[in-house]
């Protein structure tokens, strides 16, 4: 979700390092949400009617005459409240300075040395455009959001924070003047990275080793060769449980000090601000692509709901049918890591097997669409074949289940709901199928769903089993088992009384003393089906299995 910054708030988080503002004619508290490019197609200002021009704009392989000429059409044809915020440049003429003012368009002064994909992506990032998506529930500011992050680790040391990837390159920093800031603070912030010379003085130091080894903060004393002042850094480490291995590290927290002496507490400080960075940084790259949103969303997750013939021409497939949808369910759970790996192997296989497939992974289970395919038993073969190597390579117990065919696009969501439906009620079976259809589980899928339904229902929950279960607590009795075993039976008391180990006269007395206790009659088929009924949904509730063999 994108938020509405004032100026001011975004020149602020970018830092004096990085841009500094020449001319605000309207004030700095204007509006500025969406970031573009100034290309030479912006300057023919031959946008279609009703669409607006972004906020701000950065001026990128467009020389000053050119965008002082734009700036003045935009001032000539273009209507206030159409027209963009702020401009930022790397070179400010005079005559640039002129038509934006007279624009009534804001002019920032970006540093020579800044990367224009690095000032891009960062007013991206503190706008909010990649913090998220849209309709999709977003944790708290301070839990998503790195800039922010860092600017309260920034109040609470007293120092200059910056916080990277495992790669040392620049997620984040807090706002600073730069004055504070030493030399290689700044070319950190305006690269992105820290110079070549200090990262190779740090890592003959051991810095690197002891980030990489320590879940603590390290002392990195002035260096005055590179003119630096003291910090203090900590790696930030991977979160939750990690099977006995060490945690991967994800990146590192630095707070350079400024013009005071870091607070006595900042290590303290640290710690739990790389606990919250751990979440952030594996939350966000483990969140979905836009284009795995796009699929989630296709197979009915995230609300659903998408253009279909703009799906089917952004993943060049065809909109129309028939097509296949495969799930799969795991009988075990895995962890998140093997099952990255799965979903990319499974890629792999689905991708030989037809290339223009689609696959995603949408809570434990995964799912494939192939698209315009016709032969139901080619697609099992395949299942068949994935579940048997992911077995191998991952030691994976699957089951599949395929719905099709399936009318296009527009129809997957109900396919993926129809493979569930079999998931759900035949992975966890030993005896089944590793690959089936509704058509050809649909007695095992209805039985155990009427179960299920029985046992949601108290309603329909019969008191004559509850008493028959309550005398078998009282005295240690075995009517219920009995009762199973008869029915399993159809009624062949040799066969069931030998499942039992049991004889069958004793049998046969249990039995008629359940009858006598439930006031039911045997011998009727309502009865007998609605106590079949009845004790299936109670083992289905409970997990239980029948238990011949047991007297």
């Amino acid at each position: 979700m994108s938020r509405f910054l004032s100026l001011s708030e975004l020149l602020s988080s970018l830092t004096n390092s990085v841009a500094t503002l020449v001319d605000a004619p309207q004030g700095d508290d204007v509006v500025v949400d969406q970031v573009a490019f100034l290309d030479p197609g912006d300057l023919l200002m031959d946008l279609p009617p009703g669409q607006p021009l972004a906020e701000a704009y950065l001026q990128v392989g467009v020389g000053d005459r050119e965008a002082t000429e734009w700036l003045r059409a935009l001032a000539r044809d273009c209507p206030p409240a159409d027209r963009p915020r702020v401009l930022f440049a790397k070179s400010v003429s005079a005559e640039l300075r002129a038509a934006a003012a007279a624009a009534r368009v804001a002019v920032v002064a970006v540093h020579p040395q800044a990367r224009w994909e690095m000032v891009y992506s960062l007013i991206d990032r503190i706008t909010g455009h990649t913090a998220g998506t849209a309709g999709t529930e977003q944790p708290p500011a301070l839990d998503t959001d790195l800039f922010g992050l860092a600017q309260s680790v920034a109040a609470s040391t007293r120092g200059l924070v910056s916080i990277e990837d495992e790669q040392f390159r620049v997620l984040a920093y807090s706002a600073d003047n730069a004055a504070a800031a030493d030399p290689v603070r700044r070319l950190s912030v305006l690269g992105r990275q820290g110079p070549s010379g200090y990262m190779r003085w740090l890592q003959r130091a051991g810095v690197f080793d002891r980030l990489r080894n320590s879940g603590d903060t390290i002392e990195v004393p002035p260096q005055p060769e590179w003119e630096t002042r003291r910090r203090i850094a900590i790696g930030i480490r991977e979160p939750g449980r990690h099977g006995g291995r060490a945690p991967a590290v994800l990146g590192t927290i630095w707070v350079q000090e400024g013009g005071e002496p870091l607070d006595a507490d900042s290590p303290h400080t640290l710690r739990g601000a790389a606990a919250i960075a751990a979440r952030v940084i594996w939350r966000a790259r483990r969140a979905p692509t836009s284009d795995a949103l796009l699929i989630q969303r296709l197979f009915g997750a995230h609300g659903g709901g998408i253009d279909v013939a703009a799906f089917a021409h952004h993943f060049g497939v065809s909109a129309d049918g028939p097509a296949a949808v495969v799930g799969f369910g795991r009988c075990a759970a895995e962890d998140d890591e093997v099952m990255q790996r799965v979903i990319v192997t499974l890629r792999l296989h689905a991708s030989a097997f037809r290339q223009d497939c689609l696959t995603t992974m949408i809570g434990p289970r995964l799912y494939v669409l192939f698209p315009e395919h016709h032969s139901v038993d080619r697609v099992a073969s395949w299942a068949r074949q994935v579940i048997g190597r992911l077995g191998e390579h991952f030691g994976l117990e699957l089951r599949g289940a395929i719905a099709a065919p399936v009318d296009g696009l527009a129809d997957v969501a109900r396919a993926r709901a129809e493979a569930d439906r079999v998931l759900d009620r035949t992975t966890a079976l030993p005896d089944a199928e590793p690959v089936t259809t509704l058509a050809r589980s649909r007695t095992t899928v209805l039985l155990a769903e009427i179960l299920a339904a029985v046992g949601a229902r108290p309603d329909l929950r019969d008191p004559r089993v509850d008493l028959l279960e309550e005398h078998d607590r009282k005295y240690s009795a075995r009517l219920r088992a009995s009762l199973d075993a008869y029915l399993r039976r159809y009624g062949d008391v040799r066969s069931a009384a030998a499942d039992l180990g049991i004889h069958p006269n004793t049998l046969r007395y249990r039995i008629r003393r359940a009858a006598e206790l439930m006031g039911m009659d045997l011998d009727s088929d309502a009865d007998r089906l609605l106590l079949e009924i009845q004790l299936a949904a109670r083992r289905s509730a409970s997990g239980e299995q029948p238990e011949p063999g047991r007297p």
